[in-house]
């Protein structure tokens, strides 16, 4: 039994969902840059995925996600919210509990995904979660490194009985399953 509930759609389109705060979608080559939107045009240039819906490149994120409102009755955001100066008395805690990306837990992964930018958003989601769920925000954001070591070749079995237990079932350090596996073949997802 794994995590993620992944929904394949015959056209390409994967919903890959931890039940709980993330989802993912996975395009086949087929969409390579025909789509746009707040996830980006999948074109393999990461420079470009702020396009607006009027087709302008912008640096800015609340430009861009300004840009692709549903609705012209939404209102504009103005301000980038910070969550852990929103929340000061939670950054401490997230950043305590997030550096487990940047230690040796996950060493053997460093040298081939960048930790930063996962601590950075780690400390951010752990921040903002303050109504309740704010574990399974820290969990989500580490297993999202995870996801990203794994991909890029490093598998690492990070979970344990006090950190992001997968499950209410007793766990046990040898089960296969306590972290997710891309099967590089056919790109399916297993286990969790």
């Amino acid at each position: 039994m794994g995590i993620y509930l992944v929904i394949e759609a015959s056209n390409g389109l994967i919903l890959i969902w931890d039940k709980k705060t993330s989802m993912f979608i996975k395009l086949s080559p087929e969409f390579n840059g025909r789509v746009c939107g707040l996830c980006g045009n999948y074109d393999g240039n990461t420079n470009n995925d702020f396009t607006t819906r009027s087709q302008e490149v912008v640096i800015d994120a609340l430009t861009f996600g300004n840009s692709w409102k549903f609705s012209s009755s939404c209102p504009e955001s103005t301000v980038a919210v910070s969550p852990c100066a929103n929340n000061p008395y939670r950054q401490s805690w997230a950043q305590r509990q997030c550096s487990i990306i940047t230690s040796s837990v996950f060493s053997s992964c460093h040298s081939q995904v960048d930790p930063s930018n996962y601590y950075d958003a780690c400390v951010s989601d752990s921040c903002a979660c303050d109504s309740g769920g704010d574990c399974e925000c820290f969990c989500t954001a580490v297993a999202a490194y995870a996801a990203a070591c794994n991909e890029a070749g490093a598998c690492v079995a990070w979970r344990t009985p006090r950190i992001c237990r997968k499950s209410p079932i007793p766990w046990r350090h040898n089960r296969a399953d306590h972290y997710l596996k891309i099967n590089r073949i056919t790109g399916n997802i297993n286990g969790a």
